[in-house]
């Protein structure tokens, strides 16, 4: 098999999913989401977003940069949630929080110009269910900090958007309200029984973290840049739209190895046609 028929096959297998689809019954999430505060600057939103949190089933909070934190405040506003927050992890950003999940949701109440599917909380609950049937997923909902939310360049690193429709002009929630809207509405989706979900019974290779994402991002530009396919007053825009195609692809540990195995080869060749 020649090199090229060998990179039309993997890539048919690649994205086959898209259109190899089946209808399953899927009762529940096995491990609810890790909900993810950015920068949060309230320490009675931690301990209220806490408090939501435990009302709804959801136990892993991870805080990115909290600005008061440990505070008696979130002790005070957490209520039965106390043990939420005894079991946080603090993190210093975002990347280290987002490292070992590889199924990540983003909050924002930007529901326009975004390349990713975006949908309400009452949808969330069937998309989480479908993704919960790869194994060894991990799934983490972001939300961001009280003031200005999610920065863009965080959102486009997610697989799924989620907006919390509002009505009239103010679109903006607090931030545990947000939390407990969000955390409701999955908790229903996770108990809702028997459901129609597309889903691929061919995967069975663990998603790609975070992590994989970005160094395949980041592997994928250089090449990119280095073959003359991106020039730079295009790099952002386009990064962003490819970004947001391999997003929805899902891909798992094994093709982000094969991607990057044809980067690889690309210089490669590249090099070698040039007589480097």
């Amino acid at each position: 098999m020649s090199i090229k028929e060998r990179f039309i096959k993997t890539f048919n297998a690649l994205f086959g999913k898209i259109t190899s689809l089946m209808i399953s019954k899927h009762p529940s999430l096995n491990t609810p989401p890790i909900i993810i505060l950015d920068r949060p600057a309230h320490p009675g939103n931690i301990g209220a977003a806490a408090r939501a949190m435990a009302n709804m089933g959801f136990k892993q909070l991870r805080i990115v940069n909290p600005k008061q934190f440990p505070h008696q405040n979130a002790i005070d506003f957490a209520a039965g949630g106390v043990s939420v927050l005894d079991n946080a992890t603090i993190f210093p950003d975002l990347n280290s929080a987002l490292a070992d999940l590889n199924y990540i949701v983003a909050t924002t109440n930007r529901n326009r110009g975004q390349r990713q599917q975006m949908v309400p909380p009452r949808e969330l609950g069937e998309q989480l269910l479908k993704a919960q049937q790869r194994p060894e997923t991990k799934i983490g909902i972001m939300f961001g900090t009280e003031r200005t939310g999610l920065e863009s360049i965080d959102v486009e690193r997610a697989d799924l958007l989620c907006n919390i429709p509002t009505a009239g002009e103010m679109g903006s929630l607090n931030l545990a309200q947000a939390v407990m809207v969000v955390t409701y509405e999955v908790m229903v989706g996770m108990k809702q029984g028997t459901t129609n979900i597309n889903n691929n019974p061919k995967k069975t290779s663990p998603l790609a973290t975070a992590q994989d994402l970005d160094r395949f991002f980041e592997h994928l530009e250089e090449t990119l840049i280095k073959i003359e396919f991106i020039k730079p007053r295009q790099k952002k825009h386009m990064m962003g739209s490819l970004k947001a195609i391999y997003h929805r692809a899902a891909l798992d540990r094994r093709e982000i190895a094969i991607l990057r195995g044809v980067l690889t080869e690309t210089t490669f060749f590249r090099k070698k046609a040039a007589g480097e």
